[in-house]
């Protein structure tokens, strides 16, 4: 957040002698975190002079530090356009609209701060932070840069510019980044996290021993040793060093999962309401609304990420990513209609689900080419498959599939930060891949021609028949930059996006190495 309390007598220009008190004792309010003395004191200076810039910005940040950010930003507004070009307001303003939600908005303020004021690092900060809100990894990746001009040694910033590195695919800057951080500091878990998720931790010994002394330190921060952990437990099995990998993910799991709530059975049970509701195929549709849509289901890890990037090669493939739109479409008629899904589901008719078809496509709108087909790769959507061939009866879907031990093994030692709450408990593993496949049984036996089941073991073993074989069912012609999907140039986030930035791999399975320490999981998935 740029910073409220400048000391410079500049801002208090043309300001009344009755009002510089009351101003000042604002500032000190802000700074102490008392936001709402704060409002009163500019209140009352507000009342003796209406119209000064810095007490109507003061009292704009008064009202936005409190969480009110719709009457802030006409106040901010105000003092912009009475000092135009105030690089400070514009900053304010600018965080003011961004807890509105008004990105663009928010990223224009931004942007005439940081040109008014080039060397003002809150407002780059601010700036990256909204353009990687909007998806723009390169804006985001030149403002972080502007900032490391300023102020080299930033080292926070440097780990987030190889974050933006990442999702652009400059691998090679992004570990250049994290370890020109860990030169300086050998300590930064951030960094070493980032080697992690950019699979750029060398098994050498080097890293391993230094990330074995940073994780025993008993300094370390709870949640920093957590996303530690995996980054040295990959290490571990890198190095074949298979049951102490094993124990680390056992502690880092278990710390995990005391801190989320999640209900596998309640998950369960909202399946078997979700099929019940949808007991019965969709109705012959009469258009094909939604024909130029490609969803991508199934569990994380399952080589979506590879699959998409396959379908973004070809020239008439946009990726999308995951959106999570389809969701949010559901979730809105949930709130309009009062009822959760999908007790409502038999109340709605087919008007009712081109409405909803019609809404999904105008929310991604923005997001797609012009005459391409558009990628969306929310994976949880298996759930909601129903409704979506009855809202978008032309969708083609992609069910991605792979080893179900390798895939849930890969999953338990991924941190994946808030999401996929099922992911750090066995038992809870192995429930969700029973109900992703018996819900795609389910939907397949309804809808068998729009679903296309990508094997990944089998696509890593033929990857020129797989690849011909998922365009087919796209309704596309094979196009040999679908074999170069590394090459593609696009933003990926995530946790397989350093991975599809490198030609195919075969020998990414690796449950074997654990032996009889995975038994439990096996026999779990077995049931």
């Amino acid at each position: 957040m740029t910073n409220p309390l400048p000391i410079d007598p500049q801002r208090e220009r043309g300001m009344p002698a009755d009002a510089l008190p009351l101003a000042r004792q604002a500032q000190a309010a802000l700074l102490q975190g008392h936001f709402a003395q704060a409002e009163q004191a500019m209140d009352a200076a507000l009342r003796i002079a209406p119209a000064h810039p810095e007490l109507l910005r003061l009292s704009g940040m008064a009202m936005y530090l409190q969480g009110r950010s719709a009457v802030a930003i006409p106040r901010l507004r105000e003092a912009a356009a009475a000092w135009p070009g105030d690089a400070l307001i514009e900053g304010n303003l600018g965080v003011a609209l961004a807890q509105s939600g008004d990105l663009d908005a928010a990223i224009g303020a931004f942007r005439r701060s940081t040109a008014s004021a080039p060397g003002m690092v809150d407002s780059w900060l601010n700036l990256a932070r909204a353009l990687e809100l909007r998806d723009d990894a390169a804006g985001a990746h030149a403002a972080y840069s502007a900032v490391l001009e300023l102020e080299p040694a930033h080292h926070p910033v440097r780990v987030l510019r190889a974050g933006t590195s990442k999702t652009l695919g400059r691998l090679d800057e992004a570990e250049q980044d994290l370890r020109a951080v860990l030169q300086a500091d050998a300590d930064s878990a951030s960094a070493w996290i980032g080697l992690f998720n950019l699979k750029a931790i060398r098994a050498d010994g080097t890293d391993s021993r230094a990330i074995a002394r940073l994780y025993a330190s008993e300094t370390l921060d709870p949640t920093r040793r957590i996303g530690l952990g995996y980054a040295y437990a990959s290490v571990l099995e890198a190095e074949a060093r298979y049951p102490e990998a094993f124990a680390v993910l056992a502690e880092v799991n278990a710390a995990k999962r005391r801190g989320l709530r999640w209900d596998a059975a309640a998950v369960s049970a909202l399946v078997d309401a979700i099929l019940a509701a949808f007991a019965q195929p969709p109705p012959d549709a009469p258009d094909a609304r939604g024909a130029d849509v490609i969803f991508l289901v199934g569990l994380p890890r399952s080589g979506s990420t590879l699959a998409e990037q396959i379908l973004a090669a070809h020239p008439r493939v946009a990726g999308g990513g995951e959106t999570n739109l389809l969701a949010k479409v559901l979730q809105d008629e949930s709130t309009r209609r009062g009822q959760r899904f999908p007790a409502w589901v038999g109340m709605a008719d087919a008007a009712d689900w081109a409405r909803l078809g019609d809404d999904y496509l105008a929310r991604i709108a923005s997001l797609r080419r012009a005459g391409a087909l558009f990628t969306d790769k929310t994976l949880p959507n298996w759930q909601v498959l129903g409704a979506l061939a009855r809202m978008l009866p032309g969708a083609r879907i992609v069910h991605c599939v792979r080893d179900p031990l390798e895939t849930c093994w890969s999953c338990w030692k991924h941190n994946f930060g808030e999401a996929q709450f099922f992911a750090y408990d066995f038992a809870e593993l192995a429930a969700f891949h029973r109900d992703s496949l018996r819900a795609m049984a389910h939907w397949r036996t309804q809808a068998p021609a729009s679903i296309h089941t990508l094997v990944h073991e089998a696509l890593l073993d033929a990857p020129e028949a797989g690849a011909r074989a998922l365009l087919a069912h796209c309704g596309l012609a094979f196009d040999p930059a679908c074999l170069r999907f590394h090459e593609v140039e696009r933003n990926v986030h995530t946790a397989s996006a350093a991975q599809v930035r490198r030609p195919l791999r075969r020998d990414t399975a690796v449950t074997a190495g654990y032996g009889v320490l995975l038994d439990p999981l096996r026999l779990l998935l077995r049931d």
